[in-house]
């Protein structure tokens, strides 16, 4: 990621946002009925969040959109980890108060998710995990990345 994030002459704070692939549409009764290709979808909008995507409203760590109706769509909005960029990789920025963390964020990760960094100048945080688009969204993207296998 640092040297992806080098080529392109970004060194501000990130976000940093994990994300799947694909995902599976349900109905009402949670059946499936589809899938969405999620990597398409930040290709075209520059997030992989669209209309039907959750607002999470976890008290303490979101906006709470229930309590307070922001009029922000899904996709307006993303739900990340800011980052800074060191020599060895990045430092999480978890708490907006608290000293910087040693945090491998695609540790648990697979090949059927990726990350998605953001200029984090190009997003207001509202809480601690939500951030708020300023712009269109692919403006503010930097970079996508899949991971692969490691068996394959």
């Amino acid at each position: 990621m640092h040297r992806a994030l080098e080529a392109i002459g970004h060194d501000g704070l990130v976000l940093i946002r994990n994300s799947m692939l694909v995902t599976c549409d349900v109905d009402e009764e949670m059946r499936p009925i589809g899938e969405t290709d999620r990597l398409d979808l930040v290709r075209r909008t520059g997030t992989d969040r669209d209309t039907e995507s959750a607002m999470w409203n976890a008290q303490g760590h979101d906006f709470e959109h229930d309590l307070t109706p922001s009029g922000k769509a899904p996709a307006d909005i993303i739900y990340a980890y800011v980052a800074e960029l060191t020599g060895e990789g990045y430092r999480v920025h978890y708490l907006p108060k608290g000293e910087p963390e040693d945090w491998d964020l695609t540790d648990q990760l697979t090949e059927f998710e990726g990350v998605l960094v953001y200029d984090a100048a190009k997003l207001d945080r509202v809480a601690k995990n939500e951030h708020w688009f300023t712009g269109d969204p692919r403006a503010a993207l930097l970079a996508v990345f899949k991971l692969r296998d490691e068996e394959n």
